[in-house]
């Protein structure tokens, strides 16, 4: 198609209005934007709330602590003494002291009998000095006489009543506890200075028992000097006889 081109006629563009249009179009329309961005930025923009459901694990509770229950300590308790290990151990201790009583007991009565002998034997060993003194001195004549004097002198015989007396002076001196059967006699053989003084005590006869002849021959010794006869002076020598019950 050929276009027929008219002398002094402007050529006008084709499409000029629709592009105008569109422009002016998105002007309004960038315009529009524009307001309301601007708008809706400066308000507030409302809070969105949403729930979310979802299972929940169960949470487990915890345990409530137990304190422990404060223990109180127990009182320690002392053993309880024994009584009957009290009573033997009390027994034992009186017994105990008792035996050391009498062990120093004996110890002194033993300390005092050797004194005695010591003094005994002295004065026996002078009684018999004394006595071979007189006998030197004495005189050789005169029969009958010299005789009677030598008898009166050493003492003769005793009389009959003498080993009664003589029992009756020993006899409180006796310390004799135990127990005896029947009624034994101990024979004991005494010697004597003429005023009495023990020179010698022995054993004649045994009574089968010997707690009871210690007894008298301890008793005879500590009733040194024994009496004298009736005529003043002792005998020289004299058996007595002691029974348990008399």
């Amino acid at each position: 198609m050929m276009t027929i081109a008219h002398p002094y006629q402007q050529v006008q563009e084709r499409g000029t209005l629709k592009c105008f249009l569109l422009a002016l179009f998105m002007h309004l329309l960038l315009g529009l934007m524009l307001y309301y961005g601007v708008h809706w930025q400066s308000r507030t923009p409302a809070g969105v709330e949403a729930e979310l459901w979802d299972t929940v694990p169960e949470i487990a509770q915890p345990q409530p602590v137990v304190q422990p229950t404060p223990v109180e300590p127990q009182p320690v308790l002392k053993p309880e003494p024994d009584d009957n290990a009290d009573i033997a151990l009390q027994t034992q201790k009186r017994k105990q002291a008792a035996e050391q009583a009498r062990q120093a007991d004996q110890r002194e009565r033993n300390a005092r009998e050797a004194e005695r002998q010591a003094a005994l034997k002295q004065q026996r060993q002078s009684e018999l000095a004394r006595l071979q003194a007189m006998a030197n001195s004495a005189p050789t004549t005169g029969g009958a006489g010299n005789r009677a004097g030598t008898g009166a002198g050493a003492g003769g015989n005793a009389s009959p009543g003498y080993a009664d007396r003589v029992r009756r002076r020993v006899k409180p001196n006796i310390i004799f506890t135990e127990e005896i059967a029947g009624n034994p006699a101990a024979v004991v053989a005494v010697r004597m200075a003429p005023d009495g003084s023990l020179l010698s005590v022995r054993l004649a006869k045994s009574s089968g028992n010997a707690g009871w002849d210690n007894a008298v021959l301890r008793a005879v010794e500590r009733s040194d000097p024994l009496p004298r006869d009736e005529n003043g002076v002792a005998p020289p020598g004299v058996n007595i006889t002691f029974m348990p019950r008399e």
